[in-house]
């Protein structure tokens, strides 16, 4: 049998990888630098909130999102629990137990409001007497505060879903992206002149105010700028909501391939226009718009 790998674990959901769950996330590369370790994050392999308050719940970001964003922050090693009855049902010590089998845990590291085990029955201070038995450290790391109050995943839903797409980026801490494949469409954007590309999300990711906004891709590691379209193409009396965004100096095909797109500030609400010119004229607006600030 393979030894354990020797780590600090990070304890969340880490839902959003806003800059509350990153200082946990920090507080937990630096306690496994000075203990000599790998550092490893758990969270859950799916939508947790949507199966615990069994109701359709939005997630910020998918699984290979929060892999990509974790990846980011220079973790490799990610822990992702299934959501099912069997593992949400283990008690608080179970839990720990479970995660002891997995890993040769030299110390915990987890937010001040962090539950775990049925029904969130276990806390801190469980976590902190089980650590103390098997001489294992644990570090609680107070929440990020603003105005406001403590930044959280909900306040961030919140402001993406009214748009401030700014602030949600202050408080995640990165630009907000979705990651899909580029799929094949009507091609009503090449046929004014600014082709297009359509993004297939997965279901459940929240959805933005719609809107046009201002943004960027990565594509083999060149950043190329953006206007993107969140919401229907009334103009042409296309209803559906979509995401497409027109990709600044490029022009290559990206059918079947997966993208981020990743958003800046929003620029003006979908509109109706009158004619094709007076679209196009607006989205050359646009375009200079991303231009002179992205």
């Amino acid at each position: 049998m393979l030894d354990k790998k020797s780590v600090v674990i990070a304890l969340g959901f880490f839902d959003s990888v806003h800059i509350g769950h990153r200082k946990v996330i920090e507080t937990a590369k630096e306690t496994a630098k000075n203990l000599g370790t790998e550092t490893a994050v758990f969270t859950f392999g799916g939508n947790l909130k949507s199966v615990i308050l069994n109701r359709e719940e939005k997630f910020v970001y998918s699984v290979k999102e929060r892999k990509n964003l974790l990846n980011d922050l220079g973790i490799t090693e990610i822990f992702f629990a299934p959501i099912t009855k069997e593992f949400l049902s283990q008690d608080k010590i179970s839990f720990l137990n479970y995660l002891n089998t997995i890993y040769d845990i030299k110390g915990y590291v987890c937010g001040e409001d962090y539950t775990f085990g049925e029904k969130g029955l276990g806390n801190v201070n469980t976590l902190i007497n089980y650590a103390k038995e098997r001489n294992q450290q644990v570090k609680i790391v107070s929440s990020v505060l603003d105005d406001l109050g403590r930044i959280s995943t909900t306040r961030i839903k919140r402001l993406l879903t009214d748009g401030n797409i700014q602030k949600a980026n202050l408080l995640l801490g990165s630009n907000f992206f979705v990651l899909g494949e580029v799929y094949g469409d009507r091609k009503v954007g090449k046929t004014l002149g600014f082709p297009t590309v359509n993004i297939k999300t997965e279901d459940g990711k929240i959805t933005l105010l719609d809107g046009v906004y201002s943004g960027y891709t990565i594509i083999e590691n060149k950043i190329y700028k953006c206007v993107i379209n969140c919401g229907a193409r009334p103009t042409f009396s296309l209803y559906e909501k979509v995401i497409e965004a027109h990709i600044l100096d490029f022009s290559n095909d990206l059918y079947g391939k997966e993208i981020p797109i990743y958003f800046l500030s929003r620029i003006r609400d979908v509109q109706k226009f009158s004619s094709k010119e007076a679209l196009i004229k607006r989205i050359t607006e646009d375009v200079n718009s991303v231009l002179g600030n992205v």
